[in-house]
């Protein structure tokens, strides 16, 4: 696969860290050259540039660009839709507590 230029974070590469390819994730932007990568087996690789620009004494380098870990986006919280309650106790709540406010509450214990 050819170069890319701008890797963003979730992307995965082909790395080389001491001259054995590994697939890394991209987690963190150094700067415009540099990258921090995680490997699969949890190692973190800091200051990973590109092939072409890497320094002649470092031990890992980007190889390629493989992909995108596409990331989904809950439409709603999965905690507020399981408690969430029947609109019948709702209203009846909410006129108890108008009867409270209005002080028209008798002594009722749930």
């Amino acid at each position: 696969m050819p170069r890319k230029k701008k890797l963003k974070l979730g992307n995965y590469v082909l790395a080389y860290f001491l001259g054995s390819p590994y697939k890394c994730e991209v987690i963190e932007i150094v700067d415009k050259d540099s990258y921090k990568l995680r490997m699969e087996s949890g190692t973190i690789l800091p200051g990973v540039k590109w092939k072409t620009d890497m320094h002649k004494k470092s031990p890992w380098y980007i190889e390629s660009y493989l992909g995108h870990n596409e990331v989904l986006k809950s439409t709603e919280d999965m905690n507020t839709s399981q408690n969430t309650t029947n609109k019948k106790d709702l209203d009846k709540a909410i006129k108890k507590q108008k009867d409270f406010i209005s002080g028209k509450i008798k002594n009722d214990i749930y």
